[in-house]
């Protein structure tokens, strides 16, 4: 009876203490989800507050160049232009945070200047690639080129200056900010301590959706909470900046007008007045229209529309100082403009915060892998499989997240960073081929050792390319981090690249030799998802801690994030290091001729990669990378906009393409599924012939995005459950699989980009759906169905 007694206290002890570290470590996860999405947040405000200054520089130093501009026009020669130094003068008095300025030709060669030396090359190659402004944020200062031409193709130039680095937009209260987070997290923490405490203990016991769901449902809450306030918050800021640019634009020509009335001329008598409000109206589109009336209401001059429900700026004109007032300018806003630029701003916050809810989820998917464990510990028998067999991509699934983390960060300003690194003396043309090659160097190597890295892991096992792989990636990111010319940066990307292809090939290999046929698509789609929740946030990062550190410590950090990685995989994967070498089915133990002979003879095989792996990856680089941008910047639509639609054809394949999996696994139609996906992603770009505006263009990204998650899921246990496959080592085939994966994605650009010189946008996307349906009727005609598929 007391044993009886002793026993129940201690399992009522155990469960407690279960209760505790599931409900500590769900809190863990949500304040560092919720730290997460207030440092984007933040990163997004100070960016905010730099394009707020950027517009605010434009609009004053515009003015100036306007000024230069006109006496060019005229028949100065810039060369010869005198009486610079009134113009930064006036500068200084308009713009009381200028460090420095200077004019100069676009051979780099300086007319006049003030203040520090104000490196030139990056701004006036952007202004030769016809930008009507260039802008360069650094860590401690920003500096903004505006362009200058003589008339009938004569020299030109540019006036820069440069201001100290700003801080928050004017309106933001970090610390505000901050509470209100801090509260949101708190409360958040509260309800899910007593969700969890309330939840029956074997329900925590279980892996079933309960304990996933709430946790999820009360961080993402949460999130949600925060994510409204900060779109508000936004709103608001941007509202205020452009009230404010306007102010700005009406008294730069109130103090213009004043200055020529000054003169004894009357307002009546002012020709040619309609131009520079044009100027002013160009300068700042969210204006829609000007106004100047005499001090008696009758109309001298207007320009664009001058009706609005906004209340419109008035600024009074007067000829002397304190002199009666003659007449008066007033600024209508172009509501529909405004309220999309604010619009805009908006959505960009909630794009940040639905970034940093996707990383929040990864976290909390890790969580359950190990609370899985540590609830099916005990009543585990010796010898037992640690994990379930059906969840062995979801144990994997955080090493990827990690690692493609760590490999996405320098992404968002690669090129930039690459740019910055060139000498000066290329043209343009070379300039645009030099900047791309580390990330072709990149590419390349990840292609050549995802090619070698199969046949390894049938032969040696996953672990040791996995290892390996993570060792070059640290010394990659290092080296980046060191590198002090664009040919030392294009080997350390190399670098990166070749431990890129051994993770990503090891991992793959991870869950094909390791996991049952019976679930081979789950685990794979679940292992692709992680790449790409990774791929999106860690890009997003990248790009925040640039903006605020410089390029050189987002490569430590990436450094530092592979060790994370790293130490994922020492967690979750090291007790299957002893199966690394242990394939399903009769792999071969060592290259064979033959072997190779009969894979690529296997008319199945064959189908597989020529009809639906290649025409899929041509379509979707050729799309997304290529065609997308382009197509978006033809209609109007802005780079962030871009963005978003990308995003949307990377949550369906993080969220979608894990469920579709499991419908795959439940049957063995593999072909049809291959089929169906082909089918959809070739019916989205044919669909352009008739709908080829951006809604047809996001609708083809989306129907895209199904495609890769029907086939994606059907492809890998269609190609493993071949007997040529098997006897020829399922991570070796697996990786040429891959590589042709990435000779389609290398063709994509090249494809797409032929057929727009040729026949223009929406006809190259069709022409390109036309090829993909092809290769789908192709592999339908040429591949074996199921039943003529060997049983593994």
């Amino acid at each position: 009876m007391q044993q009886a007694s002793v026993n129940r206290v201690d399992t009522g002890l155990r469960q407690r203490r279960a209760v505790r570290n599931v409900m500590l470590s769900c809190v863990a996860v949500l304040v560092v989800g919720q730290l997460l999405i207030a440092a984007l947040s933040l990163a997004a405000l100070l960016r905010l507050g730099t394009d707020s200054v950027a517009d605010r520089l434009s609009l004053i130093a515009g003015r100036t160049a306007g000024q230069i501009q006109a006496g060019l026009q005229l028949g100065k020669p810039l060369g010869q232009y005198f009486g610079l130094s009134l113009v930064f003068e006036r500068l200084q008095a308009d713009i009381p945070e200028l460090q420095a300025a200077a004019v100069v030709l676009d051979d780099d060669t300086v007319l006049a200047s003030f203040g520090t030396d104000i490196p030139t090359p990056r701004l006036l190659r952007e202004l030769r690639q016809g930008g009507t402004r260039a802008i360069e944020a650094t860590a401690e200062s920003l500096r903004l080129a505006l362009p200058l031409a003589e008339p009938d193709g004569g020299r030109k130039g540019a006036l820069i200056i440069q201001v100290e680095r700003p801080g928050l937009p004017e309106g933001a209260t970090f610390w505000d900010n901050l509470g209100f987070l801090a509260l949101t997290t708190a409360g958040a923490a509260l309800l899910m301590a007593l969700a969890i405490r309330r939840m029956p203990v074997h329900s925590l016991a279980m892996a079933g959706w309960l304990r996933m769901a709430v946790p999820l449902v009360v961080m993402l809450a949460a999130q949600a909470v925060y994510t409204v306030h900060t779109v508000q918050d936004f709103r608001n800021i941007w509202q205020a900046v452009i009230e404010e640019n306007a102010r700005v634009i009406g008294q730069g020509l109130e103090k213009d007008l004043e200055k020529v009335l000054g003169y004894g001329i009357s307002l009546e008598r002012l020709r040619g007045v309609e131009k520079p409000m044009e100027r002013a109206l160009r300068a700042f589109p969210l204006l829609g229209g000007m106004s100047l009336q005499t001090a008696g209401g009758r109309e001298v001059a207007r320009v664009g529309a001058v009706s609005s429900h906004a209340d419109p700026l008035h600024f009074p004109l007067e000829a002397a100082s304190r002199g009666p007032v003659v007449g008066t300018l007033t600024l209508y806003a172009d509501d529909i403009a405004m309220q999309a630029a604010v619009r805009a701003r908006a959505l960009d916050a909630a794009t940040i915060a639905v970034v940093a809810m996707v990383a929040a989820v990864e976290l909390m998917l890790m969580l359950q892998v190990l609370m899985d464990r540590a609830f099916s510990a005990a009543g585990r028998s010796e010898g037992a499989q640690l994990d379930d067999p059906s969840r062995l991509g979801m144990v994997a699934r955080p090493v990827m997240f990690a690692f493609l983390f760590a490999m996405a960060l320098p992404l968002g300003f690669l090129p930039l960073y690459a740019r910055s690194l060139l000498l000066t003396g290329w043209d343009d043309g070379a300039a645009a081929l030099l900047v791309a090659l580390p990330t072709v160097a990149e590419m390349a190597a990840g292609l050549l050792t995802a090619l070698l890295a199969g046949r390894l892991i049938d032969r040696r096992g996953w672990v040791g390319p996995c290892a390996w792989g993570m060792f070059l990636a640290i010394l990659g990111n290092l080296a980046c981090a060191w590198a002090d010319s664009l040919w030392t940066l294009t080997l350390a990307r190399a670098l990166a690249g070749l431990g890129y292809g051994l993770v990503w090939m090891a991992l793959q290999g991870f869950v094909v030799t390791l996991g049952h046929a019976r679930y081979r698509g789950r685990n794979m789609t679940a292992l692709i998802a992680g790449l790409f929740a990774g791929h999106m946030t860690g890009a997003a990062v990248g790009g925040m801690l640039a903006n605020q550190l410089g390029p050189r410590p987002v490569f430590l950090v990436g450094g530092l994030m592979v060790l994370v990685a790293a130490l994922a995989l020492r967690t979750l994967l090291w007790p299957y290091r002893s199966q690394g070498g242990v394939a399903v089915g009769p792999v071969a133990t060592r290259v064979s001729g033959a072997s190779l002979k009969a894979l690529l003879s296997d008319k199945g095989y064959v189908a597989l990669l020529l009809g639906s792996v290649v025409p899929f990856s041509i379509a979707q680089v050729g799309l997304l990378s290529y065609a997308l941008p382009l197509y978006f910047d033809a209609l109007g639509a802005s780079t962030a906009d871009v963005g978003r639609v990308i995003m949307l054809y990377g949550f369906c394949v993080i969220y979608v393409g894990p469920w579709l999996g499991r419908l795959t696994d439940g049957s063995r139609h593999w072909k049809r599924w291959i089929a169906a996906g082909g089918l959809v992603g070739a019916s989205g770009l044919l669909m352009l012939q008739w709908a080829p505006g951006l809604w047809g263009v996001s609708a083809a990204v989306l129907l895209l995005a199904v495609a890769s998650c029907l086939a994606g899921a059907a492809q890998t246990p269609y190609m493993l459950a071949r007997e040529s496959v098997q006897a020829y080592g399922a991570a070796g085939a697996t990786g040429l699989m891959r590589g042709a994966d990435k000779f389609g994605q290398m063709l994509g650009p090249l494809v797409v980009g032929s057929l727009f010189a040729g026949v223009g946008m929406a006809a190259a996307l069709v022409l390109t759906g036309a090829v993909y349906l092809l290769g789908t009727v192709l592999f339908w005609r040429m591949a074996p169905g199921e039943e003529k598929i060997t049983p593994e």
